[in-house]
């Protein structure tokens, strides 16, 4: 399995490429790139799926048209699927995006296993930067959207937004293994266990 991120021009936002000869998964289309329509369109022959990790403009800009142009289905945590069409909780009108209202394919829950081709996720409810944001676990690797970054946490000023619930479930996510790389959606790559040790905001 390989792991290419892609770090967009909007807000710095990471996308993500995860794939291997049978499946091709994108985590966070957050504004358009070349490159991922690119890969989902030469990767027609495989299983594939879009995965977005919460309902910000940043994080799903492109989601549905790059949806559409690849027939690749969306999915995202059930409690977020409504922000993908309120400006006010996806922050559109706070920023001044333009992301139409759509809605997501697949509505996942808390513990859900989804196999995609020969790829097994996992999926964790982490609300506290939004009220339905979802890490997403293959194998020892998590993709944490904005739930847990690289010394840092994901804002709780937002809409929905809730530090002791964003503590509560960065807690939950440091149970994982220490070696678990993290894979955040902004910044650099940390670990569950350097994190647990360092991260200023909360502790292990």
């Amino acid at each position: 399995m390989e792991i290419k991120p892609i770090p967009l021009k909007n807000f710095g936002t990471n996308c993500y490429l995860v794939y291997t000869e049978k499946t091709t998964i994108v985590i966070d289309p957050g504004s358009y790139d070349v490159r991922v329509e690119e890969y989902l369109q030469n990767a027609r022959e495989k299983q594939r799926i879009i995965l977005l990790t919460h309902c910000h403009f940043d994080h799903i800009a492109d989601a549905e048209r790059l949806s559409k142009a690849t027939d690749t289905k969306i999915a995202i945590g059930a409690m977020d699927n409504d922000g993908l069409s309120d400006r006010n909780i996806n922050l559109c009108n706070l920023f001044g995006a333009d992301v139409k209202p759509f809605s997501a394919d697949i509505l996942l829950q808390d513990s859900e296993v989804l196999m995609v081709g020969d790829i097994e996720i996992k999926v964790i409810n982490t609300p506290g930067h939004t009220v339905g944001g979802v890490c997403y676990l293959i194998g020892h690797n998590l993709f944490s959207g904005d739930t847990l970054f690289k010394l840092s946490i994901g804002r709780t000023d937002f809409p929905n937004g809730s530090f002791k619930t964003l503590e509560t479930s960065v807690k939950k996510i440091y149970n994982l293994p220490d070696d678990t790389k993290v894979y955040s959606g902004h910044g650099e790559p940390t670990s569950i266990g350097f994190e647990k040790k360092n991260n200023p905001f909360i502790r292990g």
